[in-house]
């Protein structure tokens, strides 16, 4: 009886320090959300805060910055209290995206103008290193291809070229076989992996170019969008990838030449939370205070059922 009294008492004291009632659910750990971010040089994050209208110093988190979209999947995926953010296009049933403001995250709602978290995706070069490049002048006029719009679109993001043109191989041999283009973990996927069965734009690049395209090498890397802007300045890089807006007259640190921003595309960026949260869409404001600690335990978040309370 006195183990037993000893228990009783813990738990009344637990109870009172957490001021719930012995109804309520979750206390300090048992539901706080665990906020994740992706790193300092990503364009997915400097999109995101400036979309939820905060500034950086504002940003909350108490889980890892994560380097890349596949590791906030990931992250998220094995976490029932995570939160995090990724590009649209990059979504798997690994994780559940939430709607915002009772807009669900789809390609048509972001045309329609209906879902307003989206970003676009952008090309960086220097018209003077471009030009030196027959390969990289032919990719980039492929990229503004019709062709190059329906691999867009099948990836799921959103095509933003009106009336594009037909794409056709030039008869003369590159003179050069090389090119580099990196920066956004976001648009790498898009560009240069086929990890999925899609057909990305470098594969539908080399379809196209037939026998062309032996030889022919297009590296690419996943750095983050601030490494893109980086060596595209410089001109390490012949293309650099953002995943948000870029001034080519205030974002290039003493560029070694002529520098020139293209939009690729537009994407969607989606809110994803683990498959056994019970949340399927939150507010603005609600995710806001989220994402700048103001809300900290999903207790406070509508829609979120304890896991003890489902069964």
């Amino acid at each position: 009886m006195k183990a037993m009294k000893k228990i009783l008492m813990v738990g009344a004291s637990l109870a009172l320090a957490c001021g719930i009632g012995v109804a309520a659910v979750g206390c300090g750990a048992a539901d706080t959300i665990n906020v994740y971010n992706r790193d300092s040089a990503s364009g997915t994050r400097a999109a995101f805060i400036e979309l939820l209208g905060i500034d950086e110093t504002e940003l909350y988190s108490n889980g890892a910055d994560q380097n890349s979209t596949g590791a906030v999947l990931t992250t998220v995926a094995g976490d029932e209290k995570g939160i995090g953010y990724i590009s649209l296009g990059s979504l798997d049933d690994t994780v559940k995206a939430v709607s915002i403001d009772g807009v669900e995250p789809t390609v048509q709602n972001i045309v329609d103008e209906k879902y307003t978290v989206w970003r676009p995706f952008e090309l960086m070069y220097q018209e003077e290193k471009i030009a030196e490049s027959d390969l990289a002048t032919d990719f980039l006029k492929f990229l503004g291809s019709a062709q190059a719009q329906e691999v867009i679109e099948d990836y799921g993001y959103v095509s933003t070229v009106t009336d594009a043109p037909t794409y056709t191989a030039p008869a003369a041999e590159f003179t050069d076989k090389t090119i580099d283009v990196g920066g956004s973990t976001s648009v790498q996927p898009l560009i240069g992996t086929d990890d999925d069965g899609a057909v990305c734009l470098i594969t539908k690049y080399k379809e196209l170019l037939g026998d062309k395209a032996n030889g022919i090498q297009i590296n690419v890397s996943g750095n983050g969008s601030g490494q893109g802007i980086t060596n595209a300045g410089n001109g390490t890089w012949e293309i650099g990838l953002a995943s948000k807006e870029v001034d080519a007259s205030k974002d290039f640190t003493e560029p070694t030449g002529t520098m020139v921003v293209q939009q690729l595309c537009a994407d969607g960026i989606a809110v994803i939370v683990n498959t056994a949260n019970t949340v399927t869409n939150l507010t603005t404001e609600m995710l806001k205070d989220i994402y700048t600690g103001a809300v900290k335990n999903w207790s406070e978040v509508p829609g979120w059922v304890a896991p003890d309370a489902e069964e």
